[in-house]
């Protein structure tokens, strides 16, 4: 990716038939995370089975047969929010469950990936339930179970969203470089 290319120096060196081989170090800066293993692993393992109840209740509220998913407002925010679901679950499966100095791009895309993408699924999601409780209030007819089962699997999935930040948000502010570590030292 270019974003990080200047973290990285290309090398040449030389095989057993004299052939230059091209290979990529890394030169940037290296990031600890000031936490130990077993809240890593139980970071990861939290956010795992959060993001995979978010999908099953996200998905379970698009099979309710509800006015509501017939209006734009509606369903256009419910189908937008597969693509930050997916990115979520991305960076969800790369956190790291050991200790170690990691790279800038292994930090991105894993924490800082997990905490942008469950920010903005949680405004997709927030979007949802405001133009659900918009449709309610003003324009239902019919139904109030299938409009309120829908809702309520979507606050669910806001809830559990809104708890996977939280849990985020105390190690990301742990995350240190080796250059601040060392001035944090002297």
């Amino acid at each position: 990716m270019r974003k990080y290319s200047k973290d990285y120096k290309v090398v040449l060196t030389e095989d057993k038939k004299g052939h230059e081989k091209r290979k990529a170090v890394y030169r940037g800066k290296y990031f600890e995370i000031n936490v130990d293993e077993r809240r890593l692993k139980t970071l990861k393992i939290q956010c795992l089975i959060l993001s995979a109840l978010v999908i099953i209740f996200h998905i379970a509220g698009g099979f309710i047969a509800s006015q509501g998913m017939y209006q734009f407002y509606i369903s256009l925010p419910y189908a937008f929010a597969f693509l930050p679901l997916y990115l979520l679950a991305a960076g969800v499966f790369r956190l790291p469950t050991k200790k170690r100095k990691f790279r800038r791009d292994e930090i991105d895309l894993s924490f800082k990936r997990t905490d942008t993408w469950a920010l903005v699924l949680l405004i997709s999601l927030g979007v949802c339930v405001v133009g659900e409780v918009v449709f309610m209030i003003w324009f239902m007819e019919g139904n109030v179970s299938q409009e309120l089962s829908y809702l309520g699997l979507e606050v669910v999935s806001v809830l559990f969203i809104f708890i996977m930040i939280r849990l985020l948000k105390p190690v990301l502010g742990r995350i240190v470089s080796d250059q601040e570590d060392q001035k944090q030292r002297d």
